[in-house]
């Protein structure tokens, strides 16, 4: 008499097997889906940016580099690796999968990976790695990541980290920038807080310092970055030997010298009086003091890097969830922007 018992049991069974291969067949397929269309998406971002993929007919030196981290949004967690390719072909793209970083940085031979540790406790490092990619060095860093910079000969970085907030348009956030001596893989300076500042030869301080968006001139000592206090930022000139800074402009968020060392592009604030807190693209001319847009319209908050003397690069948020772009556009004012590397952030160019 149980025997009817039994076989609606098997029956019951059978249909949650049933059930369950056809919701996984389902996930597979939209997962399928999904990975097709992104990578439709990232195939149709660089055909447009075919002219741009090959630069070898535009001067660009033999054996100069792109260093950029992946964030393409796909759920592979590898999202953060370092990603390398020739400047001369943006296509051929090696990963180094040792490291992962949420801010990177390389120039002379030496770079610096700003990174996050673990989840419960959470563990923020700076990693110092050599021209073959191997970590020869590490810092520990107070805050989440923000920004990192390497001088021109690779002796020096800096590193601007969120002590409290987590964003340049929260009124409320605080920083440290400190200054690694790559070389000792020590802290040179552990915060610029602790600098003397000048504005208009007289003594300049306030208990809300705070200081980001380092960039530094070709002589390893001397640099510009942002100090913000009061509500307004500035930009600064500082040196390393002298433990010095003095204000030389206003209104300029984090600065990014110019290969020529003639002009500095930046971050200037077009909101946050009554509305959201915007940034767009300028460039200031050092000598003249003069000004100008690019032509990228949309907001922007980046420290922006140079491919050369006359471009501009930067990461927007993509239309694929989670995902980040790299853009180019002329630092002249003129032009249009255009994709430049899809799928990736903190990207620069690194000279043999």
């Amino acid at each position: 008499m149980p025997r009817p018992q039994n076989d609606a049991i098997r029956v019951r069974i059978f249909i949650a097997i049933v059930i369950v291969a056809m919701f996984g067949a389902a996930l597979h397929v939209q997962r399928a889906i999904r990975r097709a269309d992104q990578e439709a998406r990232i195939r149709e971002a660089a055909a447009r940016t075919a002219p741009l993929r090959t630069l070898a007919d535009q001067g660009v030196p033999e054996g100069a580099m792109m260093l950029f981290l992946r964030q393409s949004g796909d759920p592979d967690g590898r999202d953060g690796v370092l990603g390398v390719a020739p400047l001369t072909d943006l296509s051929d793209v090696r990963f180094e999968e040792s490291i992962r970083c949420d801010r990177v940085h390389m120039r002379g031979g030496r770079g610096l990976c700003l990174a996050t540790r673990g989840r419960f406790p959470v563990e923020y490092v700076a990693l110092i790695f050599d021209r073959s990619f191997s970590i020869v060095g590490e810092l520990p860093l107070a805050g989440t990541p923000s920004r990192t910079q390497v001088s021109p000969r690779g002796r020096y970085a800096a590193a601007t980290v969120f002590v409290t907030g987590h964003s340049y348009a929260d009124g409320s956030f605080s920083t440290q920038t400190s200054i690694a001596d790559l070389e000792a893989g020590t802290w040179l300076v552990e915060d610029l807080e602790t600098f003397t500042v000048r504005r208009n030869g007289r003594l300049f301080q306030a208990i809300d310092f705070n200081f980001w968006g380092v960039t530094f001139t070709t002589d390893e000592v001397t640099f510009y970055a942002t100090l913000w206090t009061a509500g307004r930022t500035y930009l600064v000139r500082g040196n390393l030997e002298t433990r010095s800074m003095d204000v030389v402009a206003e209104d300029v968020e984090c600065p990014s010298l110019s290969p020529d060392g003639t002009r500095i592009a930046f971050k200037q604030r077009t909101g946050g009086l009554l509305g959201p807190v915007a940034w767009q693209i300028g460039v200031l001319d050092l000598t003249t003091g003069a000004r100008h847009s690019t032509a990228e319209s949309r907001l922007v908050d980046d420290q922006v890097q140079w491919l050369d003397d006359a471009r501009l690069l930067y990461a927007l948020p993509a239309e694929r969830p989670a995902a980040m772009d790299t853009w180019v556009v002329p630092a002249d004012g003129s032009g249009e922007p255009s994709i430049f590397l899809p799928s990736s952030y903190s990207a620069a160019v690194v000279h043999p």
